[in-house]
């Protein structure tokens, strides 16, 4: 299966959002010795309500920081629009959906960026035959 924009239970929206998360903390220091997910994942999907503010705290830092924050903002912007709060706990199968998320929304950037790349590439070619 792949990602599910329409899809708006709250687990599956955090783990949409901390992929994007993720990405933006990529595009802002690159490879890092440490990522979000290497030191929140755990977390984020048991006790969403005591990570999610510091993630998004710190993300501001790194969309101000990147050359492409401007869409990982957006895109936060679109998925917190159906979050009414950040729960307390979830149960066994609420963290499972939110691993289903993040890894379905991070192979959606990656094929979105390959594409790019491709396009990119492409258009080079292009230009370089007239």
């Amino acid at each position: 299966m792949s990602l599910d924009t329409k899809r708006k239970d709250v687990a599956y929206l955090l783990g949409r959002l901390f992929a994007i998360l993720e990405r933006a903390q990529l595009d802002a220091l690159g490879k890092v010795n440490s990522t979000i997910k290497d030191r929140f994942f755990s977390a984020a999907s048991a006790t969403p309500a005591s990570v999610f503010p510091r993630l998004i705290r710190l993300s501001q830092h790194h969309i101000a920081k990147s050359e492409y924050g401007f869409k990982s903002d957006r895109s936060i912007a679109n998925i917190m629009e159906d979050i009414d709060l950040f729960p307390a706990h979830m149960n066994l199968q609420d963290q499972g959906l939110f691993a289903i998320a993040y890894y379905q929304q991070k192979n959606a950037i990656t094929r979105e960026i390959e594409e790019a790349v491709e396009r990119k590439k492409a258009e080079k070619i292009k230009g370089e035959e007239k």
